[in-house]
């Protein structure tokens, strides 16, 4: 809230900060987390206490405010050695008359910061049920994370401001309260010329009022017109005090399963913001920097911002205002239930709705998230929700409401959005993601309550509301100057069954041999990022192709800390195929998808390529081009509807990987482009002799390989691992064992007996698991990078290898897979001596996926290579 006619002195810069028992005192920036300054606290629940001093000159006919943006959590605050206030709360503005307590020239400041503890207690709650978002993922941001000032006022004062511009009756609602005032007026500026004014009523310290605006202009995401209203009061007929704040007309609404921005269609294409910042700050250091990034994030083709479960700095909401762009934000979340919590966070939502609410970017507001806090299998805890949407409905109207932003197991009782999140890793779970939005679309009924008391309309508009991929970021610049790990790897070691830990990063490179299979850590940073590319574009794709979907939101924005799923990193540095998924998430897409991701040498390659037009419709003229590699092998126009077209392409006859992309073309701007990696296979011949197949399953494979099969041959093929394997190999032979179902080591494979086949163990959706398979030597016929794309989905079997490569258990690892942060990591296909011979095992499903996958044809030759090598 700026204001007029207050003399402010800033108390923002360096404050003492005295640290708990002998740790000292330290010199810290305010405003900003204490927490993330002081080395070796970064997940602190100290009490510490700030203080500096301050000069002013005390005027008889003037009140002194001491004013704080915001201090997370409990604040005492004492000015001279007096105490003149507390507050408890993360999140709000507060402030006290100091007055009475400050004297002419120098005085002290202190103010006590008390952090919810670790675990609660009878006598005092832990910080886990308080609503304070997501500090238990990414370590405490404690301290004043928010501005500080004294101010100067009359003895008359606009105390608290609240504005609604309602665009269907082109009014603008005041509401606040005021000190000492005789009487106010609403004045309404528009691009600064005055263009309405009104008188407030003014009792009991109460200030209402309705202003009338003619010739309202609309707040639009491409034109977002603002208005400033100066709030100011009267003693005697002169103006004593005034504040100003900004706010726009709009409406947005939903209406028969579709979103409308001033009675215009719109398709929501959001983005998660986790909005914490380098060092896990809870506020951005450069404003300027900060609304650059959101201006890029614009030009990425994101209309809205989900900024999750906390109220982000103010300025935030500015942005947002001046871009163009829309917002949902949320009540900051706690994690257990108490009804004193329940109760807190519906005040505070209703509090944050009353200072926000007049920014016109915030169209929506979340009460609950995946059902954080509260459980849902309790009649009453779902009464609470209930009553609680109809409250916020009638305190945020001109906005949407969610109830709860749902996810499996969890459900909505009575909302406006019909928002799920689904997350499944591609190219591991591609088809079981395309069944799930499928059913999705179709407006299932486990998106709501099963206990029979689901108030659905039928018309809430159905939005992805989380979905995303992992990749991640360069991290080396994060290392302390002395090279050692940021503070933060260690937080991630309780999520994703381990898989977010950082900790060991570069030591598990090397010895996970995947420096040797890369090249280097770059090489392989840049390759999942390209795999996070290809995933988030063929998802993003997907929801667009169901017209019943009307909105998405990505997860996300940014890294923070461990949590790799940005599209920049934690230093905002766009990842390195950033910019190329801007042209999926356009006003308009197209979406390819080819009957097959790995055809041989002389197949022809079957497509589907859908336009999918902005709810406007296409541009006239625009052309739709489909390129092999760059260059095109058909174009069309793109027509102004949605349109479906099926082609047959003929790819180039040299083995190798081929992008295939569908492209979208506006006067001779490239505005929409989507791609899949198809891999040509050569019909490349085995030179290795004759084999031995193990049974009569083996023998139709290798005679489908075109690979001779003889009893006496050196190499042996296997599904179980048998006596007579065992004795193969202990003679001097070479055993391929492919490795299909989980009693395939059998009782003969007594290799250091650790060595087991298990299932594949992780997340594998929220945090994908990536497997790759080092194209050196036996597999350089391998078409493809390293990292597998999609074209290996049918080969990537149920079972993993654990135990062998280890310590005592020398092996070539061929191909494996790991999860996050390098973590999880487990074979897939390895060789190991065995006495005189070796055995090759591999979970690949080579033989099952030969006949839907002709890609399965050189793995499985690569194979027969590896185990002869």
């Amino acid at each position: 809230m700026s204001t007029a006619l207050r003399a402010m002195i800033s108390l923002d810069g360096d404050w003492k900060l005295h640290l708990p028992g002998d740790a000292g005192i330290r010199t810290v920036s305010v405003p900003g987390t204490w927490t993330t300054q002081v080395a070796g606290f970064g997940d602190s629940h100290e009490t510490v206490r700030f203080e500096r001093s301050f000069d002013v000159t005390v005027r008889s006919d003037r009140r002194l405010i001491m004013r704080f943006e915001a201090v997370n959590h409990t604040a005492v605050v004492r000015v001279n050695g007096i105490m003149v206030g507390e507050h408890v709360g993360a999140w709000e503005p507060f402030e006290f008359d100091v007055t009475d307590v400050v004297v002419d020239g120098q005085n002290t400041l202190e103010v006590t910061v008390s952090y919810p503890p670790r675990y609660g207690s009878e006598a005092e709650a832990g910080f886990l049920e308080h609503p304070l978002g997501k500090q238990s993922w990414y370590g405490t941001t404690a301290g004043i994370w928010q501005s500080v000032a004294l101010e100067e006022r009359h003895e008359a004062h606009v105390r608290s401001v609240s504005l609604r511009a309602d665009a269907d009756t082109s009014t603008i609602l005041v509401d606040g309260t005021v000190t000492a005032a005789e009487g106010a007026t609403a004045t309404v500026l528009s691009d600064g010329v005055a263009v309405a004014t009104a008188t407030l009523d003014v009792q009991d310290g109460a200030l209402v009022g309705v202003v009338p605006v003619p010739a309202v202009r609309r707040w639009e995401l491409e034109a977002p017109h603002l208005y400033t209203v100066e709030i100011a009061v009267q003693v005697a007929g002169e103006t004593v005090d005034a504040v100003h704040r900004e706010t726009g007309f709009r409406t947005f609404r939903a209406e028969a399963g579709r979103f409308y921005l001033n009675e215009r269609e719109i398709y929501m294409r959001a983005v998660l913001d986790q909005d914490y910042h380098p060092g896990a700050s809870a506020r951005f250091e450069d404003f300027d920097a900060w609304e650059g990034m959101l201006r890029h994030t614009k030009e990425l083709g994101f209309n809205m911002l989900r900024v999750h479960i906390k109220r982000p700095d103010p300025r935030y909401y500015e942005i947002a205002d001046r871009l163009g762009m829309l917002v949902w934000t949320e009540l900051p979340s706690w994690m257990t239930w108490t009804p004193q919590v329940a109760a807190m966070g519906h005040e505070l939502l209703r509090s944050l709705i009353a200072r926000d609410g007049h920014h016109p970017s915030i169209v929506i507001w979340t009460i609950m998230n995946e059902s954080w806090g509260i459980d849902l299998s309790s009649p009453a805890q779902r009464d609470w929700l209930r009553e609680v949407f109809d409250d916020i409905e009638q305190h945020a109207a001109g906005s949407l409401v969610v109830d709860n932003s749902a996810c499996e197991p969890n459900f909505h009782l009575r909302t406006h959005i019909d928002d799920f999140h689904v997350y499944r890793g591609i190219p591991e779970s591609r088809r079981v993601w395309d069944a799930k939005i499928a059913e999705f679309a179709g407006r299932p009924d486990w998106t709501f309550s099963p206990h029979g008391d689901a108030a659905r309309t039928g018309a809430e508009p159905l939005v992805l509301s989380e979905f995303g991929n992992w990749a991640l970021p360069y991290a080396l610049d994060q290392y302390e100057a002395d090279g050692s790990e940021p503070w933060w790897f260690a937080l991630g070691a309780d999520w994703a069954f381990g898989a977010a830990e950082g900790t060991g990063l570069m030591d598990r490179f090397r010895s996970m041999g995947l420096e040797d299979v890369f090249g280097s850590w770059p090489e392989l940073v840049r390759q999942l990022q390209r795999a996070q590319l290809v995933a988030n574009r063929y998802q993003t794709t997907s929801i667009r192709l169901h017209d019943e979907i009307r909105g998405y939101v990505l997860t996300q924005l940014s890294d923070v800390q461990w949590e790799a799923n940005g599209l920049f990193d934690m230093n905002r540095t766009p990842k390195a195929y950033t910019a190329e998924f801007a042209l999926a998430n356009g006003e308009h897409a197209v979406a390819l998808r080819p009957d097959a991701y790995s055809v041989a040498t002389g197949q022809e390659l079957g497509i589907t390529v859908t336009t999918l037009p902005a709810p406007q419709g296409m541009p006239d003229g625009a052309l739709l081009r489909v390129c092999i590699d760059g260059v095109s092998a058909a174009e069309f126009p793109a027509g102004s509807l949605r349109e479906e077209r099926m082609l047959r392409l003929t790819l180039p006859a040299e083995s190798g990987q081929y992008l295939v992309s569908a492209e979208l073309h506006d006067a001779g701007t490239l505005i929409a482009r989507d791609a899949a990696d198809v891999l040509v296979v050569s019909g490349a011949q085995w030179d290795g002799g004759a084999v031995r197949a193990g049974d009569e399953s083996v023998a139709q494979w290798l005679d489908a390989l075109g690979v001779p099969v003889g009893a006496d041959a050196d190499l042996l093929v296997v599904r179980t691992f048998t006596d007579d394997a065992r004795a193969h190999a202990a003679a001097g032979g070479r055993v391929l064992l492919l490795a299909e179902e989980s009693g395939a080591l059998g009782a003969a494979f007594d290799y250091l007996p650790s060595a087991r086949l298990t299932s594949r163990a992780g997340d594998g959706d929220w945090v994908p698991r990536i497997e790759w398979l080092d194209r050196r030597g036996a597999f350089t016929d391998v078409p493809g990078d390293t990292v597998l794309g999609i074209a290996f989905e049918d080969l990537l079997g149920s079972l993993v290898i654990t135990g062998i490569p280890g310590p005592l258990r020398p092996a070539i690892v061929h191909s494996a897979i790991f999860s996050g942060w390098l973590r999880g990591a487990a074979t897939s296909t390895a060789t190991v001596r065995w006495s005189e011979g070796a055995v090759t095992i591999s979970t690949m499903r080579v033989r099952e996926a030969l006949s839907t996958a002709p890609i399965a044809r050189a793995v499985g030759l690569g194979l027969l290579r590896a185990a002869v090598s």
